[in-house]
């Protein structure tokens, strides 16, 4: 065992003992099995790491920094390229669109339904009370409208655009 304290290394490495605590957590090296000439070796060797860009908690920074950058970067063009081969769609767009579609289908379910009833009454010679299909008809209405309306409001929320092909079949929603 050496008989090394941290004042003496501090003093060979040129440095306030308050820092060679921290120095040597970082080196990783056990100070007290060791001379004080591997001990300036092993920090020669850790500042060239960072002075050449392979170490310290700066480069670890710079490296995020650069990978997030870079993922940003690519979620950028594959946007740009969506939108240029038109498969890029602005989410009002999409929100009105499905809107107006759950009402085109609100439309042809009310129809539907007044056709069969008026079927099936002129069939069977029978009369079927309003109120009866509309106590089948209108929550089921009311729950296409909701539907539209949470999708729409899903997509403004999130803002941007929505894409079609693999983003939408990675996204959980039904493609039927």
């Amino acid at each position: 065992m050496s008989d090394l304290t941290q004042l003496a290394i501090a003093e060979h490495l040129d440095m306030s003992k308050r820092n060679v605590a921290d120095v040597l957590k970082k080196l990783g090296v056990d100070w007290k099995a060791s001379t004080l000439d591997q001990l300036r070796v092993a920090y020669i060797r850790d500042l060239r790491e960072k002075a050449a860009g392979r170490g310290g908690d700066d480069q670890l920074n710079l490296s995020r920094q650069r990978a997030e950058e870079s993922a940003v970067k690519t979620a950028m063009m594959r946007l740009e390229y969506n939108e240029r081969i038109g498969e890029l769609v602005a989410a009002d767009d999409a929100a009105q669109a499905i809107t107006e579609w759950c009402s085109s289908a609100n439309r042809d379910y009310r129809t539907g339904i007044n056709k069969l009833v008026g079927e099936i009454q002129s069939t069977f010679k029978i009369e079927i009370p309003a109120e009866m299909v509309e106590k089948i008809v209108k929550p089921t209405v009311e729950r296409i409208q909701g539907h539209a309306q949470r999708a729409g409001r899903d997509l403004a929320e999130r803002g941007g655009g929505v894409s079609s092909g693999d983003d939408v079949e990675n996204s959980g929603l039904d493609q039927r």
